[in-house]
Formats: structure tokens, sequence, C-alpha cells
């Protein structure tokens, strides 16, 4: 993985990060140190005392942020002495410390790699705490490179763990983190789900640290999704505690949010107060993640009263700390209001530049979002916990049957009736048996239907990201010239041609896609009826006429204008449709078409024939496989997504046909399918 905020092109919850990595126990670090000291000064001190490396490791921890220099320090020395006497523990917890410490200093490649470690050192020594810290690690490091769909597994495997270990610190943390995952793609349904989740588990919590912590990551979470009084009234009480305690970097974070939410609520003058405040101690302890937020929302309250030199100041060290820190959200947003500050100011260069490199980042975002359709994803995890729930269920009910079983062989010592008892225990026991085959039948035939689903939902983007990006590209470049530059009436003309071909290109190809998916998923139907071909055929290549008439290709419709087939009428144009326009894609200028048809016993058979450059056998054997659709280029660069010819498989198959070809390079295609004659009634 690359570290490039290129590739983080979704919103980074910065107060999200910190807790990602387990909350800190209410131990400052003069009590460590004196816990440390303690055990140093007793007489039978020994560097091989396991609880004395727990305790480096944990001040190690504490100070990454303080004195980063100090957790080096501290994380070699527990690291050496773990590895002296083999403490695997020690080590793994040493691993995902350093990935910690890589972390805050912006080397996610270094954090990945040590994460990776610790994880596969606690799965090879079934250490739980190690293994949550891990994983959790990883879902981090994963969603941090933007890479949600890999960071899911790592948090939901995570929370299985902490459920075994009933840690509610880290149950209540990691649901906060997977509600994050589905707020950040659109998806604030599931997102308040596991928020709601969350919650209801703080209120077990008994340590006021612990949920200090994490009502501030909720009230950040309702932000989110647009509950401001929710997420300011959480947000409060959390400024309280941290304020009480004087644990500064979190009540940095505090003040920050409670900022944040004042800008929404359009308070700039209130968001200003807090966010000084959240500048302040910052300032004090040097917090770089932090100031890159605060600028940012400093930048925008001043922008809100018109202070348009504070908004353009605190706008330039927003973008300058958050390169530094390759944190895209705040570099796009930064970019943002340097624009409209500009603009404001007159300074039409430097605004129209801020402009395109937030409209740069705003489009990369948006196709990044696009891409992850998380949708199929919630379904896989629902399944999953189905799953899970169906086996617990089932291990209990054999746990029942086993003692029913020991009960049974116990009275068998005492009287022979017991015989009866066991014949019957047998009988249920083959009765629960056929039971659990069934549903485990009934879940593999579930698994395999997901895993198909799964395959057409990444064909499906892929098509879309891949052959949806060009027409909007060009209607964008269109619109932006003609935004640009002022036109003549005559290139207007041109322009809103050129403009009218796109728009049309893209809707064919929109048809064609909702049409395939369709067809995918088992959501179309059928409705077969009377009708004459000659018709259905005609109607399609009046619809073509243009398309021909640009490249003087000649359509002779020869089928009988008397054949009458049972078919159904939309499947039978949307195939006529897409064979007579892949025939002119691929037929040079000049060039002839003909539709024919052949009466067979029971079928009718109809031939799309063309004079066109034609096929390699290669491209024949492949051509109606859905695993080899992609874009192809016709005789004059005309694109397609090569979708058409599934789409008339799958349609022809449906309607009771088949469809094959035939071609030879530089002679020519014929295209021919199969389809019902007409239904007579009795």
């Amino acid at each position: 993985m690359k570290n490039s905020f290129l590739s983080t092109y979704f919103s980074i919850s910065f107060l999200f990060i910190f807790s990602c990595f387990s909350f800190l126990h209410a131990q400052n670090d003069s009590s460590l140190i004196d816990k440390i000291e303690h055990i140093r000064s007793t007489p039978d001190f020994s560097t091989k005392n396991t609880e004395y490396i727990d305790l480096l490791l944990e001040l190690a921890k504490k100070k990454v942020r303080t004195n980063p220099d100090s957790t080096i320090i501290l994380l070699e020395q527990a690291n050496k002495l773990s590895k002296n006497i083999n403490y695997k523990y020690g080590e793994s917890i040493a691993l995902s410390t350093y990935g910690y410490y890589f972390f805050e200093k912006g080397e996610t490649e270094k954090a990945f790699e040590n994460n990776q470690k610790a994880l596969k050192m606690s799965e090879k020594h079934n250490l739980n705490e190690p293994k949550l810290r891990a994983l959790n690690n990883m879902g981090l490091d994963y969603w941090i490179q933007g890479e949600a769909e890999k960071a899911l597994p790592m948090f939901l495997e995570a929370l299985s763990v902490a459920k075994i270990m009933n840690k509610i610190d880290m149950i209540i943390s990691l649901n906060i983190n997977i509600s994050n995952i589905y707020s950040e793609n659109g998806d604030f349904n599931t997102a308040e789900s596991f928020l709601n989740t969350a919650r209801e588990m703080s209120t077990k919590i008994k340590d006021e640290e612990v949920l200090a912590f994490t009502q501030l990551n909720m009230a950040l979470e309702y932000s989110k999704i647009g509950n401001l009084n929710e997420a300011e009234n959480i947000v409060d009480l959390s400024i309280k505690y941290f304020e009480k305690k004087g644990v500064k970097d979190w009540l940095a974070h505090a003040y920050e949010q409670k900022g944040s939410i004042e800008i929404k609520n359009k308070n700039y003058n209130n968001a200003i107060i807090w966010l000084k405040k959240s500048e302040s101690i910052c300032d004090e302890i040097d917090f770089k993640y932090g100031h890159a937020l605060v600028y940012n929302g400093l930048a925008k309250s001043y922008l809100g009263v018109n202070n348009l030199e504070n908004a353009k100041n605190y706008g330039i060290k927003s973008l300058e700390v958050s390169k530094e820190l390759n944190i895209a959200t705040t570099i796009k947003e930064s970019n943002e209001t340097l624009y409209q500050v500009y603009q404001k100011l007159g300074k039409y260069e430097m605004a129209f530049s801020h402009q395109q490199k937030y409209l740069e980042l705003f489009k990369k975002e948006t196709e990044e979002k696009f891409k992850k359709g998380l949708g199929l994803l919630r379904a896989k995890t629902n399944f999953e916990n189905q799953k899970k729930q169906l086996i617990l269920e089932q291990t209990k009910t054999l746990e029942k049957h086993k003692n029913y079983t020991y009960l049974a062989v116990g009275v068998l010592i005492i009287s022979l009736i017991t015989l009866f008892s066991i014949v019957k225990t047998t009988k249920l026991q083959k009765k629960f048996n056929q039971k659990l085959k069934f549903k485990q039948e009934a879940l593999l035939v579930r698994e395999a239907e997901l895993s198909e689903l799964n395959k057409t939902k990444d064909k499906l983007f892929s098509l879309i990201a891949h052959d949806l990006k060009g027409p909007i590209n060009s209607l964008y470049e269109l619109l932006k010239l003609y935004v640009d530059e002022p036109f003549s009436q005559n290139e207007s003309k041109t322009f809103f041609t050129n403009v009218l071909n796109e728009t049309q290109r893209l809707s064919d190809m929109l048809n064609n896609l909702l049409i395939w998916a369709k067809t995918q998923m088992n959501g179309i139907n059928i409705k077969q009826e009377n009708l004459n071909i000659y018709n259905a055929a005609q109607h399609s290549i009046i619809l073509l006429k243009p398309l021909s008439v640009k490249k003087n290709i000649k359509i002779i419709n020869k089928i009988p204008k008397e054949i009458i087939t049972y078919s159904d009428k939309a499947f039978l144009s949307i195939i006529f449709r897409n064979l007579i326009t892949n025939a002119l894609k691929f037929t040079d200028v000049n060039g002839k078409i003909e539709l024919l048809l052949v009466n067979m016993e029971s079928l009718l058979q109809i031939k799309i024939k063309d004079n066109g450059i034609g096929m390699t056998e290669d491209v024949q054997h492949k051509l109606f496989k859905t695993e080899h659709i992609k874009s192809t280029y016709g005789t004059q660069n005309e694109k397609g997504t090569g979708l058409g010819l599934s789409i008339c498989k799958d349609l022809i198959n449906k309607n009771g046909g088949e469809i094959w070809v035939k071609s030879k390079v530089n002679m020519g295609t014929e295209f021919c399918f199969t389809i019902p004659k007409e239904k007579l009634n009795n």
C-alpha cells in the first residue's frame, strides 16, 4: 500500500483515528512510572518479570503523542526483554504499538507492516488481547488507505474477539468504527444502527474516562448523520470530564468537535470561541493532526463572519498542515474555503486555481465512494451473522442432546426401563441430524447465491466505473468549455449538437446497463404474445435510421410481412435494436445489412447479416460470455459497453430461443437466433 493522500478520497474522521487504538485506562504517566519504579526496587527484581514488561509497553503507548522519542526507547527495551524470555504476548503488543507509533507519524506502510506481524503472531499463539489490538489497527490501516471494503471485515472480526473477551470499551469502539465506515459511504441507516448499539452498550461502562472517550466519538458520528442536537448534548458531557481531568489532547478534540457543530448550525462567532480554545491546546502540545482540523474550522468560521484576512490565513495554514499529513478531506475543504475567500477578495486567478483543485478532489472522492458499493457487503455481513447465529443454536442443541444421552446411560445402569429412553433419544438425534443437514445444505446454497451476486455486482460496478466515466467526462468538458468561453450562434449550435449526441450515448449506455443488471438479478419478467416480426424489425430500423444515414449503410428488411411469433414485444425490440446497432457499428461506410427469416419446423430463425469487418474464431468463442464483456470500438470509433450481445443472449434464452454467430474476417458477420412460432388458440 502506498502512503499517498491520493488514495484516501474519503472523509477521515480525526477523532476516530485515536479511538481505534483502544481506550486508555485511567492511569496517568506518573502512576505508571511509580509502578515501574516500585517493581524495580524490590529485592528479587528481574527483567524477566512479565508485569514489568507490560507496564513498559503501556507507558510506551501513553507517550506516543506527548513524547514519541521515549516511546521508541521503551518499545525497544520491552521488545528485547520479551524476546529474551520468549514472551509472545509482549512481542505482539510491542509490534501493534509500533504500528500505532508509525501511524501517528503518518508512515502508514510501516504501521501496516508492524500491525500485520502482530496479527500473525497473536493468531499463531492464540493471544486474544494482542489479536484484538492488531485487528483494530489493521482495520484502521486499511481504512486510511481508502480500502473500506478490507477495513470492514477486520473491524467485524475484532468485534467478535471483543465479545468473546467481554471488553465493553472495545465493543463500543468497534461499533463506532463500523458506523463510521458506513456513514462515510452514505449508508446512514446502517451507520445509525451500529451507533445505537454503541450507545446502548455505553450505559454498561462504569469507568468515567472510557465513557467520556465513547461520548466524544458518538458525538462525532451523530454530527455526521445530521443529528446535531444529540451530538451537541453528548460532546458537552465529554468536555466537562476532560476539563475536570485536564486530558489535553482529548480536550482539544472535544473543543474542535464543539466548534464543528456550531459551524454546521451557522453560529460562526461561537465556533471561533471553541476552535480558539482547541488551537491553544494544539499549540501547547504541538498537535499537528489537531492543527489540521482546527485551522480548517477557523477558516470556515472567519469566512462565515466575513473576516476574509483571517479566513485566508487559516485556510493557508490548514492546507499546508493537511498536505504534510496527507489528510485528503481537509485538503479538499481548505481549497474550497480559499476559493470562496479569494473570490470575495476579487483575486479571481487565485480563486480559480483553488476551485479547480477542489473540483478535482471532489470528483475523485465521489468516484471512490461510488465504487465502494457497500450495499452487497452489508448483505454479506448479515449473512455471516445469520450463519454464526445458526451455528450457535446448533451447538446449544447438541449440548442438550449430549446431556440427555448421559442421563440415559446412567438410568440404564439402574433399570431396564432406560432401553426405551435410549431408543427415543436415538430417534431424536437422527431427526435432529436430518434437520441440521437440511439447514447446512440451505446455508451452502445461500452462500453460493451470495457469491454469484457479489460477482455480478463487481462486474456491474467495473462497467459503470469504466464506461460511464467517458461520456460523463465528455459532457463535463463540453459544459465547462461553454461556461469558460462565449460562443457564436453557429458555435452554439455545434456545441448543443455535441451535447445531445453525448447525452444520447449516455442514455443508451444506461439503458443497456439497467437491462443487463435486471437479467442478471432475475428481475425481468417475460410477457409473450402473438406479434408481427416484420413490424417489430421495421420499428427498430426506423429508430436507427440516423446511424445508418450517417454511414450511408442500407438496411434491407426481407422478413415476410405476414409471419407471426409468440414472443415478448419488449424483448424482441431490444434484441433487434442491439443486433442492428452492432452491425452498423462494425460495417464500413456504404455497406449493407439484411434481415432474413427461415421458417423451421418448430421455430422461426432470424438472420441479421452484414458485409462488415467480421471477426476471428477466438472472438466468436468469447462473444456471449459474461466474463469476457469489454468495451469495443466500431469502424468509426463508435464506443460501446460490450453489454449488448450479452443482453440479447439472456433475452433470447428467456424467450425460448438460442443465438449463435457465423463470421470471417473481412467477409462480414451473420447473427442468427430462434424465436417461437405463432401460438394458435384451441
